[in-house]
Formats: C-alpha cells, structure tokens, sequence
C-alpha cells in the first residue's frame, strides 16, 4: 500500500510539473531520458563540434597550471598548461566557424536534417547561441579538401573533420543514448 501512494504521488508531482514548465514556456526542456528526451538532441551537430571542440584556436589562451595560475605568453606546449577556449573566441575564429559549418552541412546532409535545423543547430553549439555569425555566412565560399589529422592539436586552417574521429564520436554517443534510453526505460 505504501509503495502506490508513492507512485501516485510521483505521478502527481510529475503532473504538476509538466504544468507549472507549461505555464513558464518550458515544454519539452524536461522529462526523462526514454520519456521526452533524448540524450542527445542532434546527434550529427554533438558529434562534430564533440569533434572539434578539444582542437586550440589562434585565440585559445593558456594558463600555467604549474601553481602560479599566471598567463604564459610563449606558446610552447607543456603538460603543467591548460588552454582555455573562450565563447567569444569560438564566434570570431573563421577556420572554427568554417570547418563547424562545413562539419554540420556535409555530416547532417546526410543525416536528413533540413537547412533550417542545420543553422539553429550551428548557433547553439558552433557559437555559444549568439546570433552572429550565421550558419550561411560562415560556410566557405571554396569548400576545403584537406582533413584534419586524427591526432591533430590545433584548428589553424579550415579543414574537413577527420572522418574516423567523427564516425567514432558519432558511434560512441549514438550508443551512449540508445543504453541511457534503455536503462531509463526499463530500470
């Protein structure tokens, strides 16, 4: 008897909290994994900045983590540094805004994802939900041929994301969805 009275009451609370995110103009922004969310809203856009997100920019800056926390200015590479990527360095990097834009328009293309999907997607992740620069503008006028080394470091040029890193990042969190569904689904 106790346990239905939980039940019930969680289903109640679950009730009036769908309600009270209806009210805020939240619908959709809650729920459950298996049970209105997916882990991973648009795969094929995580996929590639999950890519390209780990690459140095030209304005990446770099702090020594060696204890003093003070900025190096050479850019010699050293384990004890640790380089910081700022949201407004991603919005006015053009090899990041170029090769995102060239990842999400080759990789969603083939997903089936309209133009219209691929730019709001673009503005969520490729530059942190700001308005400038747009998906369009940011798409090269000669699109590159060369792609990144799997191992690569930093993002100097705009380049082709590396095939085998994207189908492995791609893979790896396609999976990770499908078990987060199934475990919520039927745990």
């Amino acid at each position: 008897m106790n346990n239905f009275i939980a039940y019930i009451m969680l289903f109640l609370y679950g009730l009036i909290a769908n309600r009270v995110a209806a009210g805020n103009g939240i619908v959709g922004k809650n729920g459950i994994i298996g049970f209105g969310l997916s882990y991973y809203q648009d795969l094929c856009y995580q996929a590639c900045y999950d890519s390209l997100s780990t690459l140095y920019l030209s304005c990446t800056t770099f702090m020594d983590m060696g204890g003093d926390g003070v900025p190096m200015s050479d850019m010699d590479m050293d384990i004890s540094m640790m380089g910081m990527t700022s949201d407004e360095c991603y919005t006015s990097n053009i090899p990041w805004l170029q090769t995102m834009a060239c990842c999400i328009r080759q990789k969603c293309d083939l997903a089936g994802y309209p133009a219209d999907k691929q730019a709001m997607c673009f503005s969520n992740q490729a530059i942190a939900g700001a308005s400038t620069p747009t998906f369009h503008n940011s798409l090269p006028a000669i699109p590159p041929t060369v792609e990144l080394d799997a191992d690569a470091i930093w993002l100097n040029v705009t380049s082709l994301v590396n095939s085998d890193v994207y189908h492995a990042t791609y893979g790896t969190e396609g999976e990770f969805a499908r078990t987060e569904y199934i475990h919520t689904r039927y745990a």
